[in-house]
């Protein structure tokens, strides 16, 4: 049955997220002028720029949806691609609240494990998509006033606009969320699951499709492992669920053209699959 209440909260919970991230992103342009952006997103603090993408996007509380328009506003501010992408990669998979949950219900060396794998992930993400050649394949959704000057009225007009050209897309990730929030895996499916390491991969397909926030999932986790599904494989799951989700991914549709969105996909997938596997031996 679908729950028109789960779908018409998504929707305005998205429009009101994005509002605010929306306000943080043009803030970030207009505070990022080009004095700051050599300062600490320059080409010449090299491999700390990746790192430092990684670690902003581990202390910000928000989804692979309400990532895309900070990342977004990155881009539009001139921020090298592959920092922006450890951002993009590092946010939506970590972050402080969701650790201290994760140590909680997991221990501290499980806690420790999943937050470095998500950073390593982050940048080499990052590192592998650092192309100058890539940044034609990106497309800019943002309609940032050329002076630089933060103006309430003037953002809100933006906004507008960034709806009009988002609103379908938020409609059709609603109409998935809302599909997918009850989604439970049937035994057969964890029966075929359980005890096969080279299931991996199909996890982190599964976990692409599915959208959750990284908190929801580590309960979720937690009943995985209690089932005997392999470690690896469980936090392949959760990092591809939480960092992916086939809804932010119609969002980042808006940002990336096919050729940049096909190789990023490809890159976390390879990414997530081979931290799952190392996960499963390291924790075996």
């Amino acid at each position: 049955m679908f729950d028109w209440t789960y779908f018409f909260s998504f929707i305005v919970g998205l429009f009101v997220l994005y509002w605010f991230v929306f306000l943080i992103a043009v803030w970030l342009k207009c505070y990022l002028n080009n004095l700051r952006m050599e300062r600490w997103f320059g080409r010449d603090i090299g491999p700390f720029g990746y790192v430092l993408g990684a670690a902003a996007g581990a202390v910000t509380p928000f989804c692979s949806c309400t990532t895309v328009p900070i990342f977004a506003g990155m881009i539009d501010s001139n921020v090298r691609l592959g920092y922006a992408v450890s951002f993009l990669i590092a946010s939506p998979t970590l972050n402080p609240p969701a650790l201290i949950l994760f140590y909680a219900l997991f221990g501290g060396k499980m806690t420790l494990v999943y937050a470095a794998i998500c950073l390593v992930i982050a940048i080499l993400g990052g590192i592998i998509l650092d192309r100058e050649k890539f940044r034609k394949y990106l497309i800019e959704i943002f309609l940032i006033n050329e002076k630089n000057t933060f103006n309430l009225k003037a953002v809100n007009r933006q906004y507008i606009g960034f709806l009009r050209l988002l609103a379908p897309v938020i409609i059709i990730a609603a109409i998935i969320a809302t599909w997918l929030q009850g989604w439970v895996p049937s035994d057969n499916l964890l029966y075929m699951l359980n005890g096969n390491k080279s299931a991996i991969p199909l996890s982190v397909g599964l976990g692409g499709i599915v959208y959750a926030d990284i908190a929801i999932l580590i309960p979720i986790g937690q009943l995985f492992l209690d089932k005997g599904l392999d470690i690896g494989l469980v936090f392949a799951f959760m990092m591809a669920a939480s960092g992916v989700g086939l809804p932010s991914v119609l969002l980042l549709t808006r940002v990336f053209k096919k050729q940049l969105l096909s190789l990023y996909l490809l890159t976390i997938f390879i990414l997530f699959t081979v931290a799952g596997f190392f996960v499963s031996w390291l924790l075996a």
